[in-house]
């Protein structure tokens, strides 16, 4: 049953945000500008070196990994128990107790949540608009590296991944993968009221249009 719910609450907003991204990536090429450029070049740049330099940056992907449990599980409340990066690239997350709903967002979160681009989207705030172009820059890095390592350790060898089911761990994944970096290139386009509108107002729009097709 918990996990129809969370079928339920994940397969919806994908698709509805699916055609928000549609919209977000026409926005993007359309309106591109100085800034655009700098997150595309550090995106491309990033891309490149993960990709290059895959077993180098396997302490750091395995970190990154880990710690992504670890927000999700306080995120649930959950206590965190051990935490565990291994030089050889291997790696653990432990957290006390907790449902099956959360157990499901904390195990499946490091293949749906960009992590380094939401620690770094509060910088936008104290940033001045003449380092712009620095933010933005970071940002495409981060995007690209969360992009690139995303694909490098998604597999049926990850016991995060079998432990729900093949299928059902990437049917709920995708559809939050969609979500959170759509939300991250709204932000791009229209700052924070870009991700109010990805988040809310766009899939007010989705489902109305919906609706009166029917």
């Amino acid at each position: 049953m918990t996990k129809t719910i969370v079928l339920l609450l994940a397969l919806p907003l994908g698709i509805l945000s699916t055609f928000n991204l549609v919209h977000v990536f026409g926005d993007f090429i359309q309106d591109l500008d100085l800034f655009h450029y700098f997150f595309l070049g550090g995106c491309l740049f990033s891309l490149v070196v993960v990709a290059k330099y895959k077993q180098k940056l396997e302490f750091f992907s395995t970190f990154e990994h880990e710690l992504t449990h670890n927000i999700w599980a306080m995120l649930f409340f959950r206590k965190p128990m051990g935490f565990h990066v291994n030089t050889d690239g291997s790696g653990l997350f432990q957290w006390e107790g907790g449902s099956k709903f959360s157990k499901i967002f904390i195990l499946l979160s490091p293949y749906f949540f960009p992590t380094a681009c939401y620690l770094w989207l509060p910088f936008h705030v104290m940033c001045k608009e003449e380092y712009y172009w620095f933010y933005f820059m970071m940002m495409g890095i981060f995007f690209g590296y969360q992009v690139m390592s995303t694909i490098q350790e998604t597999g049926s060898y990850q016991t995060d991944i079998t432990s729900n089911g093949i299928l059902y761990s990437y049917v709920t994944f995708i559809p939050l993968y969609i979500v959170f970096h759509g939300v991250i290139l709204s932000h791009l386009n229209n700052g924070f009221s870009g991700i109010a509108d990805f988040l809310y107002y766009d899939n007010v729009e989705n489902v109305q249009y919906l609706i009166n097709l029917f």
